[in-house]
């Protein structure tokens, strides 16, 4: 009798099959500059490390040559077969690392490579019988070797069956000795290197069984020549060149829509060190991540490229079913690969890159990823202090493990580089782009609401108009006031955060529209806009914003630097800070910004100015670094110590200095509308804050349904406003986007 691995689509794989193709899967996946670096890094020899992984490979599933697993095929009970295979290799001592005593790496790697490392057995049933079979696998290793290897195999490894007691109480303290390591950075990375090559390898040799493999290296590796036949210009600009030549991490300061997307493309293309190098490119937000992964699909084939966020899946899954009619398990395979920065190409939020090398969930495939990866990290002016402490010690990691960055910005003040650390790194910049002229700038010494006659005039005058309010309330304000004055709801859009996701993406598609028809239209925003949406309009009214937000918002005016263009930008002082933490931040902008028709490198030279100023407060200084930037750069480290460099934590970091946390819930009308189902209820889902839940307990709609992941709310909701709610309500429509 064969001994089954697994089954799938009425066919059943046997052990020994599944096993060989799983080696040889693992020992693909080995590049050999990387294998230089973990040997560099954690003082293994590269064959020790090599040995491992196909020693990882090869034992992996021998657990499932147990009564108790073949079981499982026909009955689904539940088994633990990495804990019965991790039971024979108890006794080798040919991999134990220093720190850890008798615990040897190949027993870890084999007893966590289904799950977490090693909780998930506190409750698990010890007692397993071996099948007759299992010698003949324990006995093949040797002869496998040699045949991998071409050469003999110098291991002589003793397998023996353990006792229920001893070995459980082996388990129980496996992982005491891993609190005692005492350099669990080099183990991190040693375990997260193995580990995340077994399991790819696992996934690759599954996905081989039912035809469904799917990309993980370029097909062709790309070149400068290739790249440069799917612009849509003709000729590189100088920074442009520069950056297809460098062969270092770099800071890119170059202004908005002047090509800095391509020319990072260019760099990283530059610095592949073949075709198993990894492309990240991060972004602030889900919709521009969105977006940008398909335009990158017009420079890579589709299959090599990937996205990486919370709502990832639904995007996908969207564009997945157009095009073939139904989400199948090809979608779900390919997903799966795509989550943890397997794609040669991934697009991901800085978030969730930030988060798996925080050590969230099963990270180990991530890990090895990123040690064959060269990094974009694009619009870095864009992150508040709590958010850059964490970016730091990710530089800092980038650099210990010779990972190269490309960082760009528009516009990123000295003080903010130092802090992160990177005013050493090369710049690479091009001073005519920044001479252009793109808007006037106009002061007011008054408050937005007490002007709406002047964007009566704009919008009059046939002009696209751009209102940008800090707070989803004064934004609801404008547009039921100007509503009054006769500007037809047709004429205007509102867009802010409390809108259900389906009707935000409804929302910026309608923008779109508008802006590309001939009719004269009015936008009122909140911060949202700021960098999400690459909107082009004539004339922006704005509240007082701190100055790196502003010069984001002039972006969206004039974007292309029309001489004939010039837009007009009006800004308005505060009536109060919110969402914004900072009220000397936003005094020193309003006072350093000038009135005037300015070229781009002046707006620098201000963000500079107000940096300097707040930074030369010891007060303000301390407030951003104590508070914020180095409780989150020191995060990263005290986290993997506390987790032996390799446990799971909780998502619970918190990146961003959010006053308000949010949390997604469900309206009621949605709940009971039978046409839509449960798989759709993220779209239909709304994001607010979780002051307003506390605050409106009676709007929350008991539902007695253990499946329903959100909360209910029972609130009035339409596709112009969102949440219709009083204007004089204190509760969510003061806080934020």
């Amino acid at each position: 009798m064969e001994i089954v691995a697994k089954k799938s689509n009425e066919r059943y794989q046997t052990l020994e099959e599944h096993t060989q193709w799983v080696v040889e899967e693992a020992l693909n996946q080995i590049d050999p500059q990387i294998l230089h670096k973990v040997s560099t890094c954690t003082g293994w020899s590269e064959q020790k490390i090599r040995d491992l992984i196909f020693f990882s490979a090869y034992f992996h599933d021998i657990g499932k040559a147990t009564v108790e697993f073949q079981e499982t095929i026909n009955n689904g009970k539940k088994s633990y077969h990495p804990l019965y295979g991790a039971s024979l290799l108890l006794h080798i001592k040919d991999f134990v690392y220093k720190d850890i005593g008798e615990n040897n790496l190949l027993f870890s790697i084999v007893l966590s490579h289904h799950s977490l490392f090693p909780k998930q057995y506190d409750s698990a049933n010890y007692n397993f019988t071996f099948l007759p079979q299992y010698s003949v696998l324990l006995k093949n290793y040797s002869s496998l070797y040699e045949k991998t290897f071409n050469e003999v195999c110098p291991y002589l490894f003793e397998f023996k069956e353990i006792k229920r007691e001893l070995y459980q109480k082996y388990v129980d303290i496996s992982e005491k000795r891993l609190a005692d390591i005492q350099s669990c950075f080099k183990f991190r990375v040693l375990y997260s290197y193995v580990s995340g090559i077994l399991n790819l390898a696992d996934w690759l040799a599954s996905a081989r069984f039912t035809q469904t493999k799917p990309t993980t290296t370029f097909l062709t590796l790309p070149t400068k020549e290739n790249f440069v036949t799917h612009l849509t210009f003709d000729e590189l600009r100088p920074f442009q060149e520069e950056l297809s030549s460098l062969d270092k991490s770099v800071l890119v300061e170059i202004p908005t829509g002047e090509g800095k997307t391509e020319g990072s493309l260019l760099w990283a293309i530059y610095n592949l060190y073949n075709q198993n190098t990894k492309i990240i490119y991060t972004l602030p937000t889900q919709t521009t991540s969105n977006k940008l992964y398909d335009r990158i699909q017009n420079f890579f084939d589709k299959e090599e490229c990937g996205l990486i966020h919370s709502t990832a899946k639904i995007f996908l899954e969207k564009a997945y079913e157009k095009e073939n009619g139904i989400v199948d398990d090809v979608f779900q395979s390919d997903f799966l690969i795509s989550k943890s920065f397997n794609k040669p190409i991934t697009v991901s939020t800085i978030d969730s890159l930030l988060k798996y090398f925080i050590n969230i969930g099963r990270f180990n495939i991530a890990t090895k990823n990123f040690l064959n990866s060269v990094i974009i990290i694009d619009e870095v002016h864009a992150y508040d202090f709590k958010l850059m402490g964490f970016l730091k010690r990710f530089l800092e990691l980038c650099q210990e493990y010779d990972v190269r960055v490309c960082l760009m910005s528009a516009s990123i003040p000295n003080q903010l580089k130092k802090l992160l650390g990177i005013d050493t790194y090369p710049l690479v910049t091009q001073k005519d782009l920044f001479a252009k002229k793109a808007n006037e700038i106009i002061k007011k010494e008054m408050f937005l609401d007490d002007d709406l006659e002047s964007m009566m005039q704009k919008f009059h005058e046939k002009k696209n108009v751009l209102i940008i309010r800090n707070t989803v309330k004064s934004a609801f304000q404008i547009y039921n006031e100007l509503q009054t004055l006769g500007i037809k709801s047709d004429d205007m859009i509102l867009y802010h955060s409390t809108f259900k996701k389906r009707d935000r993406a409804t929302k910026e598609d309608l923008i779109f529209e508008k802006l590309n028809s001939k009719k004269p239209f009015i936008l009122i925003a909140t911060q949202i806009v700021e960098i999400s949406l690459d909107i082009d309009f004539d004339v922006m009214f704005t509240d007082n914003a701190p100055i790196d937000a502003l010069i984001q918002r002039f972006g969206r005016v004039n974007r292309k630097k029309s001489i004939e263009r010039k837009g007009e930008i009006f800004i308005y002082q505060n009536k109060n800070i919110r969402p914004y933490t900072n009220e000397s931040l936003l005094d020193l902008t309003f006072q350093t910004i000038q009135n005037g028709y300015y070229e781009l490198g002046q707006y620098v030279e201000w963000l500079n100015i107000v940096y300097d100023k707040l930074f030369e407060d010891d007060t303000q200084l301390k407030n951003v670094k104590i508070r914020l930037f180095d409780p989150a750069c020191l995060k990263y480290d005290a986290t993997i110590k506390q987790l032996h460099g390799i446990e799971k934590s909780s998502d619970n970091y918190d990146l961003r200095d959010i006053e308000q946390p949010k949390n997604d819930y469900l309206l009621y009308d949605d709940y009971m509308n039978e046409e839509i189902k449960a798989k759709d209820y993220f779209e239909y889902s709304i994001s607010l804050p979780l002051y307003y839940e506390g605050k409106n307990k009676e709007n929350i709609h008991p539902i007695d349904d253990e499946k329903l992941y959100y909360k209910v709310l029972k609130l009035d909701y339409t596709l112009d406003e969102g949440i219709t709610l009083d204007v004089d309500n204190q509760g969510m429509k003061e806080l934020g986007a």
